[in-house]
Formats: C-alpha cells, sequence, structure tokens
C-alpha cells in the first residue's frame, strides 16, 4: 500500500492528530501539548512515517501535520491559548523555503500567537548543513515561534546541536527517566545539565512513568515532565474541558 499526501488526503481528513500532555511539575497542571500525528489508513506511526520517507514525502506530512494544528487550534476559539502547542518537524522541512511562507501566511491568516508554538526539531533526521540550519532557526525567532530540541542524549550530534541551535527547550530522552529514582548517575546528569541549560532553556524530561522517578525529577530542579504517568497520547478533547462545546458556540 502506498502513501499518497496531496489536496485530496487533506480535504478527507486522513490525517489527525492525538496529544500527549507536558506538565509543570512545580504548579502541578499541564503547560502544553506535543501533537502526534496519526493516519486513518495506516495506524502504525513508525510504518506512516517510514513509507512517507521511502517515498519522499516527509516534507509533505509536516506541512499537512502543521496546517492541521493551526486548524485545529483556530476552531478551539481560545480554549487552546493558555497552552504551548509543540509540533515535530523534520529539518528538511524546516529549511525548505515554502514552508517559512506557509508559516507566514498562516499566522497573517490567523489569530494564532507564534509564542505559543514550539517547533520541535525530529531528531530522526541529520541535520546536514547546521550553519544554513541556524539561520533557518534564527528566521523563525524572529517571526515569534519558538524551538524545541527533542531526544537530548540519544543522537550522537545532539549535544553539538543543542549548543548550535540554542533552543528555547530542552526535551531530555526518556532513557534519563527510566530508573532515574535508583541512578546517582542519572540524578548527576540531570543536575549538571539543569545547572548547565537552565538559564537558557525550558527543560522537559520525557518518559516519566512511574512516581518514584516523577519525584526524584522534581527534587532535581527538573520543572516540566511527559510521559505515561502524566498523561497518555489521547484525543485532545480528552484534556482540554469544553473543547467540543466551545466550538458549537
Amino acid at each position: 500500500m502506498e502513501l499518497l499526501l496531496d489536496n485530496q488526503s487533506l480535504n478527507n481528513s486522513e490525517f489527525y492528530h492525538v496529544v500527549q500532555p507536558i506538565v509543570n511539575l512545580v504548579e502541578i497542571r499541564i503547560h502544553g501539548f506535543e501533537f502526534l500525528l496519526r493516519s486513518k489508513q495506516i495506524q502504525n506511526p513508525e510504518k506512516l512515517f517510514g513509507m512517507a520517507e521511502k517515498n519522499h514525502q516527509l516534507n509533505e506530512l509536516d506541512k499537512i501535520s502543521v496546517y492541521k494544528i493551526f486548524e485545529t487550534v483556530a476552531n478551539s476559539k481560545g480554549a487552546l491559548d493558555e497552552y504551548q502547542l509543540f509540533i515535530n518537524v523534520y529539518p528538511s522541512t524546516m529549511v525548505d523555503p515554502d514552508f517559512l511562507e506557509s508559516l507566514k501566511e498562516l499566522a497573517a491568516g490567523s489569530n494564532i500567537h507564534p509564542n505559543s508554538i514550539v517547533f520541535e526539531i525530529n531528531e530522526a533526521e541529520e541535520i546536514l548543513d547546521i550553519e544554513f540550519f541556524k539561520e533557518t532557526v534564527v528566521k523563525l525567532k524572529q517571526m515569534g515561534f519558538l524551538i524545541s530540541l527533542d531526544d537530548i542524549g540519544k543522537g550522537q550530534a545532539n549535544m553539538k546541536n543543542l549548543i548550535e541551535i540554542d533552543p528555547n527547550v530542552a526535551k531530555l530522552d526518556l532513557y534519563f527517566s527510566e530508573d532515574l529514582a535508583f541512578s546517582p548517575k542519572k540524578q548527576d546528569f540531570i543536575y549538571y545539565f539543569h545547572q548547565f541549560l537552565g538559564h537558557h532553556a525550558k527543560i522537559v524530561l520525557e518518559g516519566l512513568e512511574k512516581e518514584e522517578d516523577l519525584q526524584a525529577a522534581k527534587q532535581l530542579g527538573v520543572s516540566y515532565g511527559q510521559g505515561y504517568y502524566l498523561g497518555k497520547p489521547q484525543p485532545l478533547e480528552f484534556y482540554v474541558n469544553g473543547l467540543n462545546d466551545e466550538r458549537t458556540k
């Protein structure tokens, strides 16, 4: 089965999103949501993106995802105003001039505040030209958008990208949350990482699945967390009370 992305795919609601909350661990409230693209035709996300990559359609998939998220925000009638919205985007999509122009049009044609949108750099794809990519990041920041670097500690070039790109949000890979409560080495790493980056970017610890690891993260000064213990991927309406009611007004 081939994946074909075109206007028909966009119009017939083939694609949709679920969201996973990012929680403020200090105030115990939802800070934002990571939007995760799904397909009715291909229900396994890894297979979906694998087919898109095989067919050289990752950028089209990204653009559809961004368009639908802006559409969702516009239709929410203010129900999402208090949250930051994290959108996964491949580096090759971000440097595409058409993508930047589309963003300008979307932002101009909506009442969405750019600083509520956080573009999360997808680490599944290598950044081939870091200097050119940095120029793109500067342009996005000048437009008011925020930048997040995902899965820090997982990829080989990850720490270099962290320094070069200077993201607004740094998301630590789930490796560091697994049995964090019982790992002095992981605790030390997170503590010094927080000391190093805490004044430059918000730190989000991914993969929190146990109460003891959550408490350990809080004791280490981690202010934001994400993981199944805090909330599994669900339809947006599951987390945002009254979203359906707002849409019918």
